[in-house]
């Protein structure tokens, strides 16, 4: 009887490490990766709270669709090229990530950046055709550091309550109606107030006790309206910087003018008491913000009553593309997957939630020209104001020209000489003729030549 019971114990024993290892082997097995090997790509990203978000869902998304890829997502809000320069110098790169167009430029010729014109050559669904233009970043001839990740493009913003107040027109949204510069700077004038009620055009004008500003802009984008006076901060031949031309001068000079010749524009120095650019809007500080796209997401929040006009013109309708690139590390293991994953980064509906919400723009020119993919985004209330379409998508399309630093090496030591200098024009000390022709030969000393457009 006694050998029975051990028997049975035993057996019991035996049976039951059995089920336990086949329970074991059973939770280990991997997810259904559909034939392939298990494959893991670092992501990284900067960004507020909410774009974190949404990037943590684009990976997850992913992952659904690609059971073998996992993303793992960093993300990196503060110090991001540093902490990206480090984990470079520790071989520990993310795969794929977003970077500052000038770094793009660098690190691709350094040779860190995945050369992406070999996915593009023999990609059937990502062409450089399927793009809009100004997307794809080269470093040299057939050599492509990174393709937009979104696009970022400016335009007029304004606060509707302020022209109904004032019986002001309200700026055009289509080019060929844009605007010229001396309607833009009466309509400006027109809704600059002093604390007494008077406004710019008034012989009783108070220009140091300004209540509400007619305009702001951010002095960094001193080159805004460079453009659209159909000239280039480089020169034609692309072998020198062209501060010294009579048409780019004339561009910045008028930015200045806004603020010291006729005062319906903060200087830098007041502008630290006015609020964001939505808040402004919203508490009627200020009426018109020359600004970029992103500015929708704060305005819908803010819930003011907000419109967009087209950027008012000199010579011909143009609006300066800002939007930086995504890229692949030269060092990823698994190139061919980490293609996979930036494909599903630069198709809109990925990351839908923030395009409908006015921060991003997309790449792929179907969602400019399809109207159901249109509606997705480029229509969505509160982060799209009536006009949008026609002043920054249509704009974006068609009359879109990149910012001088996607096509201009030693682009940071160069803006390092050009930006300070400006500063003695934006408090009126220098016209922008003096502040150039004073630094022209130390800039064009570190002029080291030009990337290629395509």
């Amino acid at each position: 009887m006694l050998k029975r019971k051990l028997w049975i114990v035993c057996m019991c024993l035996i049976v039951g490490l059995m089920s336990a290892c086949s329970s074991n082997e059973s939770s280990s097995k991997p997810v259904d990766l559909q034939g392939h090997e298990q494959v893991t790509l670092t992501y990284a990203s900067w960004g507020s709270t909410n774009e974190k978000k949404v990037q943590q869902e684009i990976a997850k998304k992913f992952t659904e669709k690609y059971p073998w890829i996992k993303i793992n997502y960093m993300h990196i809000p503060g110090d991001y090229v540093t902490k990206l320069t480090t984990m470079f110098a520790a071989n520990q790169a993310p795969d794929v990530f977003p970077i500052y167009k000038a770094q793009a430029l660098q690190w691709a010729e350094q040779g860190k950046l995945y050369n992406l014109n070999e996915f593009l050559k023999e990609d059937k669904e990502l062409t450089k055709e399927s793009l809009i233009p100004n997307s794809v970043i080269y470093w040299d001839k057939d050599k492509v550091a990174g393709i937009k990740v979104t696009e970022e493009a400016f335009a007029l913003y304004y606060n509707k309550d302020l022209f109904d107040e004032a019986g002001v027109a309200l700026p055009p949204v289509k080019a060929e109606e844009a605007w010229t510069w001396e309607q833009f700077l009466e309509t400006a004038q027109k809704l600059t107030i002093d604390k007494a009620g008077n406004n710019a055009f008034s012989p009783n004008f108070d220009a140091s006790n300004i209540k509400q500003y007619g305009v702001r802009f951010d002095t960094w984008m001193w080159h805004l309206l460079v453009p659209s006076n159909n000239a280039s901060v480089i020169s034609d031949k692309g072998d020198s910087l062209n501060l010294e031309s009579p048409d780019v001068i004339e561009a910045v000079q008028k930015m200045a003018d806004l603020i010291n010749v006729y005062h319906v524009a903060p200087s830098p120095t007041q502008s630290k008491n006015i609020p964001s650019p939505a808040v402004a809007l919203q508490s009627k500080r200020v009426a018109m913000d020359l600004d970029g796209q992103w500015v929708q997401l704060d305005l819908g929040e803010s819930k003011v009553n907000f419109g967009v006009g087209v950027l008012p013109k000199l010579k011909s309708s143009k609006t300066i593309l800002f939007g930086e690139p995504e890229v692949i590390s030269a060092k990823t293991k698994h190139p061919k997957e980490a293609w996979m994953f930036y494909k599903f980064l630069l198709d809109a509906e990925s990351g839908l939630d923030m395009h409908s919400s006015g921060l991003w723009m997309p790449v792929m020119k179907k969602w400019y020209t399809e109207p159901d993919l249109i509606s997705k985004w480029a229509d969505v209330r509160p982060g799209h104001a009536d006009g949008y379409r026609d002043a920054v998508m249509n704009q974006t399309l068609h009359n879109g020209v990149n910012s001088y630093d996607y096509y201009l090496k030693n682009s940071e030591k160069i803006n390092a000489i050009i930006n300070p200098a400006l500063d003695q024009v934006w408090l009126g000390k220098k016209t922008v003729e003096q502040a150039f022709k004073e630094v022209s030969v130390k800039a064009n000393a570190e002029f080291k030549g030009t990337y290629p457009k395509e």
